[in-house]
């Protein structure tokens, strides 16, 4: 039996849906006041806290959902949406741009058939261009340099006081120095500064959101190729100082920490806590000769308890005598107080 179903042409839907789209856009109008209504909608709310930075307040990514809502030409954006991140980056189309992105947005007006002004839309402090990128990359690169030479640049007994107030015994402990100092965030007058290059107070926000992952770890694991140089400069900090300790005697290798007698003693304490009560309390007394055996009694155990003993009686008892399950209250402050005693003096 042959098959009813309709059949539809689709080079005659595909005509029509282009003939529709070609109809909604205007070569003669311009769009720009569109354009700009719409950023202004999603990025124009920004709040500053009490301290002076400025914060997204309302600020939305911008996405194919807000365009279809925005004034534009819904078929011509829709499509040029399409081809930008399906075509070519093989996205999908409801693939969210965030304000650091706001480039990205530009490029896909570019390739819409309606008319708008490119200036004013870059003039207007609704978006975040590479120059503002770059801006803010400069500054901290600037602040931060100046933190590395004072770092470099210290006395004998500022460097003893930045490695440690006993010995640093290898290059990992300089590293992790350095890069404390290098992930410190700005204080207050030094993003004020940064504040005080942009005019527009979105501007502002995106640039502190710049500051704010500046001061993290990951940011410096790839950073911006414009701070790769900077980061070279903190890696070298650490060979600096690592010379400048050698150089006052503050400096301990890795072998020579192993084989000393001070390492032998605070290694010895440790394994000495690891064997528990039985290993080194059972000839401790307090001075009542009795003390911290009748902590151990009020939890129900016996002196020969280990720590993790202890704490699952302490878990155990408090359901019971806890006030808030209709214990009572002298109960639970003598289990409170054997159980703090029992860690903070015996274990």
């Amino acid at each position: 039996m042959k098959n009813s179903y309709w059949q539809p042409d689709f080079e005659e839907l595909r005509g029509r849906e282009e003939a529709r789209a070609g109809a909604a856009v205007y070569p003669d109008k311009d769009y720009t006041p569109e354009v700009l209504d719409f950023l202004r909608s999603v990025h124009g709310k920004i709040r500053r806290d009490d301290r002076g930075d400025y914060y997204y307040d309302s600020v939305c990514t911008i996405s194919l959902h807000f365009l279809l809502n925005s004034r534009l030409p819904r078929k011509d954006t829709l499509w040029s949406w399409y081809d930008y991140f399906d075509r070519e980056r093989s996205e999908s189309i409801y693939q969210t741009l965030p304000p650091l992105k706001d480039e990205a947005f530009l490029r896909i007006l570019d390739g819409c058939s309606f008319r708008w002004d490119a200036e004013a839309v870059r003039h207007s402090g609704l978006i975040f261009l590479s120059r503002h990128r770059k801006e803010v990359y400069s500054a901290l690169e600037g602040f931060l340099a100046q933190r590395l030479e004072a770092h470099r640049g210290m006395s004998d007994d500022e460097l003893r006081v930045f490695l440690t107030p006993q010995h640093t015994w290898s290059d990992s402990h300089l590293r992790r120095q350095v890069r404390r100092l290098q992930i410190r965030p700005l204080d207050a007058d030094q993003r004020r500064g940064v504040y005080e290059r942009f005019q527009s107070d979105y501007v502002r926000a995106t640039a502190r959101h710049i500051m704010d992952q500046s001061a993290t770890e990951a940011f410096w694991k790839r950073p911006p190729p414009e701070l790769e140089g900077l980061r070279a400069r903190f890696k070298a900090l650490v060979e600096t100082l690592a010379e400048e300790a050698r150089r006052q005697g503050v400096y301990v290798t890795r072998e020579a920490y192993v084989q000393s007698g001070w390492r032998q003693g605070r290694e010895g304490a440790r394994r000495s806590r690891r064997k528990g009560y039985n290993g080194r309390r059972a000839g401790r007394l307090w001075p009542d000769g009795k003390a911290d055996a009748y902590q151990f009694t009020v939890l129900g155990l016996t002196p020969a308890a280990t720590l993790a003993e202890v704490k699952v009686a302490y878990r155990d008892r408090v359901k019971h005598y806890h006030p808030d399950q209709g214990g009572p209250v002298d109960e639970f402050i003598r289990l409170q107080e054997a159980y703090e005693f029992l860690l903070t003096e015996v274990f």
